[in-house]
């Protein structure tokens, strides 16, 4: 980013992230790696890119590029003024710092089955697990496709559970043996949780079963073929298999989003999205994963709620779109700006993080009397402080990022 002409232009000013990428083996790769054609990137042969983290989480924290003093802490350079840099009229809110973790996240294979803890069962995870739960915060999460997103999320209703045991009388004949009937999806989740930690013999032989007539079948659906599709990949010991089969299978185009609140089961499974989190890497895992997975704690967190709604709908605002779950540490903006369009942020209070997806901007900003600017493309990150009241950003190409902001807080 070059720097201003003029030094009153360092007094309060955007500041462009360093970030890190992690390198999950479920990331995308080669010519389909979009996080490394995002950044500029030419990846190693076969290395996978699977997301970008933006924020202050102690596992990969970002640093702020200061133009006297070169890269810092994004965490430190907020703790030194919170309320010129992170909010100016509630930065005794957070205490610890930036509040949420942006990411974009690349998927070229299955994300493992999972859910996240709300504040108080992460609490408890860290006390008597730190190894595997190593922070002790919730993260309930939006996901945001920038293209498109395949994933599972949340249950099937209890209707469907019981078609799925007529399709699938392997699973029906597992959870009903040495058991009255079951009588609803929670009892066959909770059966299913009891046969993987005193049997998993039966586990594997009911997935290998329903491989064995899979593969005979000419044309398995979209499901079918996932399970086919992630048994050639893990073997028939993973739990995840029969799982999968019990989660609503979701296709997002893009712009369109879905809400995680804790406890709900979700596993991504192909896809470019931005996602937002509370501040956070909590994870517990069930299966389609050689990771860490918890059973006994992923029995205790999950949710059974068939009425639930998970699309989250933005509001529109000419260029704007705001999502807005119901989160106190995160709202989630996107502004697409037509070639010499501009867009103007005023009365600005609290500290905002950028990701510019595609195109380039010029930011236009005044300190004192000076008439300041900067220019960003596609693929920098930054943040502008909560003491920059007011900026303009102009569209040099036809635009599109993404952007946080604190909620607004509410008056009594």
């Amino acid at each position: 980013m070059p720097e201003p002409s003029k030094t009153d232009c360092l007094n309060s000013r955007p500041y462009r992230l360093i970030n890190t990428v992690q390198h999950y083996a479920w990331g995308t790769c080669n010519e389909d790696a979009y996080i490394a054609d995002l950044l500029g990137i030419d990846p190693k042969l076969d290395q996978p890119f699977a997301e970008l983290w933006m924020g202050v989480h102690p596992k990969s924290p970002s640093q702020i590029i200061d133009p006297e003093q070169g890269p810092r802490s994004l965490s430190s350079w907020i703790s030194e003024n919170v309320r010129e840099r992170l909010s100016i009229n509630d930065g005794d809110s957070f205490p610890e710092g930036l509040p949420y973790l942006l990411k974009v996240l690349s998927a070229g294979e299955a994300l493992s089955i999972q859910a996240h803890p709300n504040k108080q069962q992460a609490e408890s995870l860290h006390q008597r697990d730190p190894e595997h739960y190593p922070d002790n915060n919730h993260k309930p999460e939006i996901a945001i496709a920038i293209d498109e997103l395949d994933a599972l999320l949340g249950f099937i209703s209890n209707h469907k559970f019981f078609e799925l045991l007529d399709a699938f009388p392997e699973v029906k004949s597992l959870i009903n043996h040495d058991f009255r009937p079951v009588r609803h999806l929670k009892e066959g989740v909770q059966r299913l949780f009891h046969n993987w930690d005193r049997d998993r013999n039966s586990i594997a032989a009911t997935s290998s079963q329903i491989q064995q007539r899979l593969v005979m079948k000419p044309a398995p659906n979209e499901t079918e073929q996932l399970f086919l599709e992630q048994f050639d990949r893990r073997g028939p010991e993973d739990i995840g298999l029969l799982f999968l089969l019990l989660l609503n299978r979701v296709h997002l185009g893009p712009g369109e989003a879905v809400f995680l609140a804790p406890g709900v089961p979700h596993a991504y499974i192909k896809g470019n999205i931005i996602e937002c989190m509370a501040n956070s890497d909590n994870v517990v895992r069930l299966g389609l994963t050689n990771k860490f997975c918890d059973g006994t704690a992923l029995s205790e967190i999950l949710v059974y709620d068939e009425l639930a709604e998970y699309r989250i709908i933005p509001s529109t605002q000419g260029n704007l779109r705001e999502y807005a779950p119901p989160v106190k540490e995160f709202r989630v903006k996107s502004l697409d700006l037509p070639d010499g369009k501009s867009e103007l942020f005023s009365s600005r209070t609290s500290l905002t993080m950028f990701v510019l997806i595609q195109g380039e901007i010029s930011l236009h900003w005044q300190d004192t009397t000076k008439s300041c600017s900067c220019v960003f493309r596609r693929g920098d990150a930054f943040v502008t402080p909560a003491n920059l009241s007011a900026f303009k950003i102009l569209a040099r190409h036809d635009t599109e990022l993404f952007f946080v902001e604190l909620p607004a807080k509410k008056t009594k």
